[in-house]
């Protein structure tokens, strides 16, 4: 009995030393964020917070996400699986599948993996998809959480959405694209938001177990907005157009859209999309708008990281920050992602690491946002499970110059697009017509002429690639 009584206490406390040893983990997600911070070059960006994390940070040039839409993407990187099916670019394909359905061997997510593995789990905002972490009465993830923090008596009635100031949300007689407004940080939802997860790290402190907890902040999604100090941080004279606003050359319609989300959800004194090119005035003014919204979450990020820093969690605490896809800003004449260029599958991604060596040196190794579940276990120190589509990018932040993935693809639609180190092709096939659009990246990043026809021996080698690659998604 004093034997099984010491190897107890051995043991408690021999996990307690393992959870002592461990890191936090931080993972912020940030909506609709293409690679548009000062950190990547963008010189007009008012992005301080973000800019000095990525100084610390291994800053990701070439990240892409496999999906160009919020819920599919989000499920791919939260599983760290590829797409089967056409049928899986839903916003609710992941809660179908788990939803209800009891536990299993198989961890739902990679937080339901880290959970497994001792550490508390806490979630706020937009991590799968819904804002509230809830699809009805049940959680999205019903395995990944020990708790979703969200107010029901909130002014968003609970769920912080993609809402105006002051939880309005989008109405037949309110449909503005974009609202800057006298108010105060927490009167739109991503202030509200950053409150919340300043107190949740006061309550986090405190426990003898390492923590992973999600922030997944809406703006820039539409519509664009915060409060008007962050609108009137840039000249407006200063804003630049899209380098690239007309339809590239030789590209077939089916790789274009109208852009319905922008133009069909929101209320508009022009409209473009399908080629058509809106004046360069809106242009600017709806630019200025997203900029603003840019630096408006970037300022809540702030907000946490300065919490995390006062509590002295920032020394073992990993910080990762993941956009969930671009986004175009006129770009090809498209407002919004649902593509499959540069453009809307090129995402803000850094991750930080405490005593990171040669922390600000950028990476421009390819990866991908179904990378991140196989290099969390690494940095956790947990086995990862079996059948993960994804590569550990672990060899990235030890070295910058480590070789990352020979190619990255990504879904739309009927459409699978492929990244390789000097091209993108995008190849759609519905079984019956076929099309391909191929770009040359060191000859020109702005994708605005496609080559295809002049180079079909590129095109069948990055063919073969995606046949590889393929998992049935496409009848190829």
């Amino acid at each position: 009995m004093k034997h099984t009584i010491l190897l107890i206490v051995l043991s408690v406390f021999l996990t307690n030393q393992s959870f002592a040893q461990k890191n936090n983990i931080l993972f912020i997600s940030i909506d609709d964020l293409r690679t548009q911070l000062g950190a990547y070059g963008e010189e007009q960006m008012i992005t301080p917070n973000l800019d000095a994390l990525a100084k610390e940070s291994r800053l990701f040039n070439r990240h892409y996400v496999q999906v160009p839409t919020c819920g599919p993407s989000r499920a791919c990187m939260l599983t760290g699986k590829n797409l089967t099916a056409v049928s899986d670019i839903s916003h609710g394909h992941l809660a179908k599948q788990l939803k209800g359905k009891p536990e299993t061997d198989n961890p739902e997510t990679f937080i339901h993996h880290l959970k497994r593995n001792g550490y508390y789990t806490v979630g706020m905002g937009k991590i799968s998809h819904q804002a509230s972490g809830h699809r009805g009465k049940e959680l999205e993830l019903p395995h990944s959480w020990d708790k979703f923090v969200f107010d029901p008596n909130n002014p968003w009635k609970g769920a912080l959405l993609h809402s105006y100031a002051n939880g309005v949300h989008r109405n037949k007689e309110y449909r503005p694209a974009y609202e800057f407004k006298e108010v105060t940080d927490e009167e739109y939802s991503d202030g509200y938001l950053a409150s919340l997860a300043v107190n949740e790290l006061d309550q986090l402190a405190g426990k003898d177990q390492p923590f992973f907890m999600a922030v997944g902040f809406f703006k820039p999604h539409l519509p664009f907005g915060g409060p008007k100090k962050y609108w009137d941080m840039y000249n407006h004279g200063d804003i630049e157009l899209s380098p690239n606003p007309e339809v590239p050359q030789d590209v077939d319609r089916v790789f274009l859209h109208p852009s319905n989300e922008f133009f069909g959800q929101y209320t508009h004194p022009e409209k473009g999309g399908f080629g058509v090119r809106i004046s360069d005035e809106y242009a600017k003014n709806v630019i200025h708008a997203n900029y603003a919204s840019v630096t408006y979450t970037d300022a809540q990020v702030g907000k946490i990281l300065n919490k995390l820093k006062e509590l002295g969690l920032d020394q073992n605490t990993i910080v990762i920050v993941w956009g969930d896809h671009g986004w175009h800003l006129g770009d090809q004449t498209i407002w919004g992602k649902h593509s499959a260029f540069e453009r809307a599958l090129n995402s803000t991604f850094m991750i930080k690491i405490p005593g990171m060596k040669k922390a600000g040196v950028p990476t421009d190794a390819l990866v991908a946002s179904i990378d991140v579940y196989p290099t969390i276990c690494e940095l956790a120190g947990v086995e990862k499970p079996q059948g993960l589509d994804g590569k550990s990018m672990v060899s990235l932040l030890k070295n910058p110059k480590s070789k990352g993935k020979e190619a990255v693809h990504s879904y739309w639609r009927n459409i699978i697009s492929i990244r390789s180190d000097q091209y993108r092709m995008a190849w759609f096939y519905n079984g019956e017509r076929e099309e391909v659009m191929l770009f040359d990246h060191k000859a020109d990043p702005n994708e605005t002429i496609n080559i295809a026809k002049q180079n079909p021996k590129v095109v069948e080698e990055l063919k073969e690639q995606i046949r590889k690659l393929n998992k049935g998604f496409l009848p190829l």
